[in-house]
């Protein structure tokens, strides 16, 4: 089966940022590169692109810089993606609260369908997915392409800690995919023993 990893790519001196849809979730490091066309942006009253680099790279210097001068917390790029995803993505914690504390929406979706927690949890940053379940984040929103959950991404890595942070919030372990595949298909078939074991202990104690 295919499954899917967002990527960050920097174009140019001046960083365009883009995450791609189509690599794999077990592949965090591959790198495919897509072109941005600024021409077809939204006309914002305030639009700096460089918000999502610097969310990206945790500048939080540069994130409150931006916010000051009334970026929108919430506007997206051509992906619908936000800089609370991009901060989500690479657990950039510090970042991510301040963007949360100046009103980002948790569960915005980009263009395939996934939200700020599924970038979190695909990446071993229990700290950022905690703090967004702590802000409320729905730990159950599956994409629109594969029906992917954050659970899913987070047991495909095989990042123990956050499955265990994602349990505690109520993720529901018995969610499908596309293919009829659970979170612990996904760590099953990619060798994360240790996070199907808990999985499947999930599992059985909900048939109890």
């Amino acid at each position: 089966m295919s499954t899917y990893r967002l990527i960050a790519m920097f174009l140019g001196m001046i960083a365009a940022v883009v995450l791609n849809s189509c690599v794999t979730p077990y592949d965090r490091n591959s790198d495919r590169v897509s072109n941005l066309s600024k021409k077809n942006a939204p006309d914002l009253p305030f639009r700096n692109d460089s918000i999502y680099d610097a969310a990206l790279n945790g500048d939080f210097s540069r994130v409150s810089e931006l916010l000051g001068k009334g970026l929108d917390v919430n506007q997206s790029d051509q992906e619908n993606r936000t800089a609370l995803m991009y901060a989500a993505y690479n657990g950039h914690t510090e970042t991510v609260k301040i963007l949360l504390e100046n009103k980002a929406i948790i569960d915005l979706r980009d263009i395939n369908g996934r939200t700020a927690p599924m970038f979190a949890a695909s990446g071993p940053y229990q700290e950022t997915v905690r703090l967004l379940l702590d802000h409320q984040a729905d730990p159950n929103i599956a994409d629109s392409q594969e029906h992917f959950t954050a659970l899913m991404y987070a047991a495909s890595e095989g990042h123990l800690e956050n499955v265990k942070t994602l349990l505690e919030r109520k993720a529901d372990p018995s969610i499908k995919d596309t293919d009829g595949d659970t979170a612990f298909d996904f760590a099953l078939k990619n060798g994360h023993t240790e996070v199907a074991a808990l999985l499947k202990e999930q599992k059985n104690s909900q048939h109890k």
